[in-house]
């Protein structure tokens, strides 16, 4: 189990890189998806307009500032991922914002400071080589975007409205450090905010979501075993298999039990001294016979098996997935067609070919891995 981390940096002096076409489509896709969102959550549509165009607030300082005016200019562009030292250690980056502003000039009483912001998410970690249950991936992938939209959304109220920052700003001198804070880089804004935009996307999903955190105290020297629900106590979890996807912060060796009743969550503490996070979501496992299975022709079965060990290329087995979405076997939503896959098809898709022509997993398993592939570009849509 790896923890994802997603942050803020300031003022991260590198050049810039051109994100690839892959990261492109995908950083696209996932902003049309989660513009689509009916969620209760924060207007980040400020930040998301700096994407388009610069934004420029300007406000007046007091007689006795050092300055008379500040113009801050804000845009913030997609860059290609780079992993930042700031989240070396283990910890698998699930993206970043970097604040990059500088007054650029200074003049008359008057100085401009310009804020050309990066946004990376990196795609290991949106389409990983191991499988995750796709729905639990569509979710993760939307909280590491708001993730870091917050952290802009947060700086750029700070530069529209707050009043300490403004007077701050308003004394300084080229060579000055710029205040980064309002950004929230220690997450004790966006921590609670992201849990539940998670919580709501999970309830989407008809799944229950579980936040558990565990405190030192709870632990045998960082060590740690407890019960966190009752499957009888869900309706949708008490009388049928289930899936659970979960994820830790600050934890090591994280493993879930869920027998007939409780669902047990035990691991250790990477820091002993620290708190716990563990998210966890439950959806109800799908009947092996209902669905789209009776649906699907053989033949493509026999492709996929054909496919997995490498018998007939890609473009091959692609026809047969064309065939289930031009029947409508399998639905897409929300995607724009495209006539080239974004990037190589992971393994994992692979493995659940040969799996799936075996009757190891579902119809419904492997096409909802097929299907996720498809809305995030990087299987081709014709």
């Amino acid at each position: 189990m790896v923890s994802l981390a997603s942050g803020s940096l300031d003022s991260f002096d590198e050049e810039f890189v051109d994100p690839s076409i892959a990261e492109q489509k995908m950083f696209n896709n996932l902003l049309d998806k989660f513009l689509k969102l009916n969620l209760d959550k924060v207007d980040v549509s400020g930040i998301l307009e700096t994407f388009e165009k610069p934004r420029i607030v300007t406000f007046p300082c007091n007689v006795e500032d050092v300055n008379d005016l500040v113009v801050n200019v804000i845009e913030t562009r997609q860059a290609g991922f780079t992993v930042p030292e700031e989240h070396v250690g283990g910890v698998l980056v699930g993206g970043t914002y970097s604040w990059q502003c500088k007054i650029t000039t200074s003049s008359k009483g008057i100085i401009t400071m310009d804020c050309d912001n990066t946004i990376k998410l990196n795609p290991d970690v949106f389409a990983p080589v191991e499988k995750k249950d796709p729905r639990s991936q569509e979710i993760d992938n939307l909280v590491i975007l708001y993730h870091e939209l917050l952290h802009g959304q947060l700086m750029l109220d700070a530069i529209t409205s707050s009043e300490e920052w403004r007077d701050d700003v308003c004394n300084k001198s080229p060579e000055d450090k710029i205040d980064y804070s309002y950004s929230d880089k220690e997450h004790i804004v966006i921590n609670p905010l992201q849990t539940e935009f998670a919580r709501q996307l999970v309830d989407q999903k008809n799944g229950i979501f579980f936040l558990e955190e565990i405190s030192p105290s709870e632990t045998n020297n960082g060590l740690f075993s407890k019960i966190i629900g009752d499957r009888q106590s869900f309706p949708i979890l008490a009388n049928s298999g289930i899936k659970i996807t979960f994820r830790g912060i600050n934890t090591n060796e994280l493993d879930v039990t869920f027998p007939e009743s409780d669902i047990s969550i035990s691991g250790s503490l990477k820091d002993k001294s620290k708190e716990g996070i563990v998210w966890l979501y439950a959806y109800a496992e799908p009947a092996q016979n209902q669905g789209i299975e009776s649906n699907i022709p053989q033949w493509i079965k026999n492709n996929a098996a054909w496919w997995s060990d490498g018998t007939i290329s890609d473009t091959e087995f692609l026809t047969a997935i064309e065939f289930l979405i031009e029947n409508d076997i399998m639905k897409i939503q929300g995607v724009i067609k495209n006539s080239e896959s974004s990037e190589v098809i992971p393994l994992w898709i692979k493995n659940n070919a040969e799996w799936w022509s075996s009757g190891i997993i579902s119809d419904n398993e492997f096409i909802s891995g097929i299907k996720y592939l498809i809305e995030v570009g990087i299987i081709a849509y014709q």
